[in-house]
């Protein structure tokens, strides 16, 4: 007897199931094992992704195929020719000859395509010949059946879940010849083609059943009600897709104080790259990510993605990012014409490094050695196109998450056949519930029904079904979605009956507003001759100079660069340059209508955020701030407000003082003039006489002195968080502190930068563990 299951977490958790027997166990494996070992091409290797990609390319070169649109340049094509893998891939299962597909009541360019693709998959087939491989597409046609393995197991149990291609089931008829086969499988609404395989199979099914039935004897052995229980369902919307992560920790909360255990509760992701957002989440470990953790998001995937998007297009963004990452551009410049396989792998090599984790170092250096052997029997390619491949070949891998989180968080396919007690559902939102197949690229469903392919319905009672097996198999289910101007709830929901929750989306924002300390560290003097005033003098400078002479003295005497470590981590410092970038384009051509604000801000923040799950949080959290002030700014316009001018650079003499600095913003109503700074951290304006008097921040006073030629003129902070402009209530006598410390500067030559008294200081300071070296 063996049983068979559709996922290896089925497998692992019928095993579990005997744990405390002491029995011998049956022998139990994946459908996918079973077909690998049922099915074999004599004479024949399977060919692996990167070269399916290359012979599909080398195909693909015929007059004809620029017909299709598909573009052929190396790169591209190899993100497109997905889809032409799944289609073909489709009709080999479905055992759909091309030239059968049904073009009647079609237009003329749709049956030039489907002959251009026709073309495409005979050259194809012929060049995985002629390298004596196999895969995907041509298995069902080639394969013969092993006999001898079948009719060893004797005994085989498949326990189905959703649905079974022609090829799938030629195998079963096969099976059936040699040893005993039985089936076990739900019957709902939603697998409507399960049953009528088994009707034609001799087995008469009931709707709302759970069935094990003997495909030999023609007879069904046992039958359980599929619903035994009604389940309760809560459904939450947010307005921002992160929001739905203190969701989750709260519904884990809840379920856990009613009884149930953490092993027994999954969060379930219909869309799988929001693992991310709650893995950053997940402070204390809590969560076991059973797809494990992707390598596209670990260290060696984006430093080799940098250095690709660097390559090919030379933007400000793409050289940050490198240096994000630790990683100098000059390096990169002539790699395009690296050929050889040698240089090739050691480069590669290169962005390896020993701060990666241990299993996605070994991951790397296996991928490498196969790597280098296929190189060995391909075309040649540059680096570019090596690197490219590689990363598409080590992108799907994932490293096991083995933090020891008891609570499961699954994709929906893994999910199938498993149950759970509690089930969160997340982005249950209309374009990810139901997906959307690549498959439905070439055809339509029309032509899909006529030929017998799954349809657009088929595919989505599929989905159906998954989720009903997930929700009624489960005590207790929480759902939530993102609701609005650009997302929908997914029209399932209307099959459900769901509780709404009637929580206010501010209990949620809190969790994601905290801030983290550094530790004290330990600081240290040095005495010169120095000119101040020899470059401009900018208000950050002189602020840096009161702060602390010593960091003065390392950054802009010595030239010291401050200490960055390569990180995906979402750096304050640049999101508020992010912002300030952000609102200049913005206000180019200010909109005057609250949506507008909010539609172009998110657009212009999506473009040019670092594609990380912190980067999404902190960024989604930055569009709930600024939702503030917009209707701030909506309402300054209508009182008369206008911008005078964005990022201002002024250089200025100043009684002998040679000043500089950029006004973020100067609005002008009549002949008023106000000037602005944006802030995005806190602002350090102080409403006692004594504090005010003491900051060492001067920028808005430099403004002024800036400005002065405009007239009539006011400076201000503009608190982004709290939308709302700040004064200083001492701006004069701040003013006459100012010019002193110019004066003081101006009058000596001689100074002593010593260390700051001000503990606080050195704790945020980046230069602390370098300033403690010196004696």
């Amino acid at each position: 007897m063996i049983e068979v299951f559709y996922t290896a977490r089925q497998v692992r958790d019928f095993y579990e199931s005997f744990s405390n027997n002491n029995q011998l166990l049956t022998k139990a494996i994946t459908i996918a094992e079973l077909e690998s070992k049922a099915w074999i091409v004599p004479n024949a290797i399977q060919a692996d992704d990167d070269t399916r990609a290359l012979l599909m390319r080398e195909a693909s070169v015929f007059s004809n195929f620029e017909k299709l649109h598909i573009p052929k340049e190396f790169m591209a094509f190899l993100q497109n020719s997905n889809y032409i893998f799944r289609f073909f891939e489709e009709l080999a299962n479905e055992e759909v000859k091309i030239d059968e597909l049904d073009l009647s009541d079609t237009y003329a360019e749709f049956s030039e395509h489907i002959t251009i693709l026709k073309e495409l998959l005979e050259r194809y087939s012929i060049l995985l010949e002629q390298k004596g491989m196999f895969d995907k597409i041509t298995l069902p046609k080639i394969a013969k059946l092993n006999i001898p393995y079948i009719s060893s197991l004797k005994r085989i149990r498949i326990h189905l879940e959703g649905y079974l291609s022609r090829f799938e089931i030629r195998l079963l008829k096969n099976i059936k010849k040699y040893c005993k086969l039985e089936i076990v499988t739900p019957v709902s609404l939603y697998n409507k083609k399960t049953a009528q395989w088994l009707k034609e199979e001799g087995i008469d099914t009931t709707l709302g059943t759970l069935i094990e039935c003997d495909l030999n004897e023609k007879k069904v052995i046992k039958s359980d009600n599929l619903y035994l229980s009604n389940v309760t369902v809560f459904y939450k919307s947010f307005s921002l897709r992160v929001l739905q992560a203190p969701f989750v920790f709260g519904k884990i909360e809840e379920f856990v104080k009613s009884g149930i255990l953490p092993e027994n509760i999954a969060v379930v992701l219909p869309d799988e790259s929001f693992a991310h957002i709650l893995k950053e989440v997940d402070k204390l470990n809590n969560l076991n990510f059973a797809m494990g953790f992707e390598m596209k998001y670990l260290g060696f995937c984006q430093r080799l993605q940098a250095v690709l998007k660097y390559m090919k297009e030379d933007k400000l963004e793409h050289s940050f990012r490198l240096f994000r990452f630790g990683l100098d551009e000059k390096s990169y410049f002539d790699l395009h014409k690296k050929t050889d396989i040698n240089d090739i792998i050691s480069i590669l090599k290169s962005f390896i490094r020993e701060d990666d984790f241990t299993e996605e170092r070994e991951i790397i250096e296996n991928e490498l050695f196969l790597f280098e052997k296929f190189l060995q029997d391909s075309i040649e390619l540059n680096f570019e196109q090596a690197a490219t491949l590689f990363l598409k070949r080590v992108e799907k891998k994932s490293i096991d998450d083995n933090r020891g989180g008891k609570i499961t968080v699954i994709g929906v396919l893994e999910s199938r056949g498993v149950k759970y007690d509690g089930v969160i559902i997340v982005d249950f939102n209309d374009d990810i519930v139901p997906k959307r197949s690549s498959k439905d690229m070439f055809i339509s469903s029309l032509v899909r029904s006529r030929s017998n392919l799954p349809t657009t319905e088929d595919r989505e009672n599929l989905q159906r079904f998954f989720y009903d097996r997930l929700i009624n198999n489960a005590k207790i289910v929480a759902i939530s979605c993102v609701e609005n101007e650009e997302k929908l709830p997914s029209r399932f929901l209307k099959n459900l009956h769901v509780i709404d929750e009637d929580i206010s989306e501010e209990s949620y924002k809190a969790i994601l507003f905290r801030e983290n300390h550094t530790k004290k560290r330990e600081k240290k003097s040095f005495v010169c001759e120095y000119d101040f005033f020899a470059q401009p003098l900018s208000s950050s400078k002189l602020k840096t100079y009161l702060e602390c002479p010593k960091k003065y003295y390392l950054k802009y005497i010595k030239g010291y660069k401050e200490a960055f470590m390569p990180t995906t981590a979402c750096d304050a410092r640049v999101m508020g340059m992010l912002v300030h970038e952000v609102l200049k384009e913005l206000f180019q051509k200010p909109p005057f209508l609250l949506a507008e604000f909010k539609k172009r801000a998110k657009e212009l923040i999506d473009a040019k955020r670092v594609k990380s799950a912190l980067w999404e949080i902190e960024s989604d959290i930055w569009l709930l701030r600024l939702e503030k002030f917009f209707i701030l700014e909506t309402q300054r316009f209508e009182e008369g407000w206008e911008i005078f001018a964005l990022e201002k650079n002024e250089n200025r003499q100043i009684e002998g003082f040679n000043l500089t600095g950029i006004v973020d913003r100067v609005d002008k109503k009549g002949d008023e003039y106000l000037l602005l700074d944006y802030k995005t951290g806190r602002i350090s304006i102080d409403a006692s006489e004594k504090k005010a008097l003491e900051s060492n921040d001067f920028q808005l006073e430099f403004y002024s002195l800036l400005c002065e030629d405009l007239g009539n003129t006011r400076a201000a902070f503009y608190d982004l968080n709290e939308a709302q402009i700040v004064e200083s209530g001492y701006f004069n006598e701040r003013k006459e502190i100012l010019l002193k410390h110019l004066h003081f500067l101006k009058q000596n030559s001689t100074f002593v930068f010593d260390e700051t008294e001000d503990k606080k200081i050195c704790r945020k300071c980046q230069f602390n563990k370098f300033c403690g070296s010196y004696a």
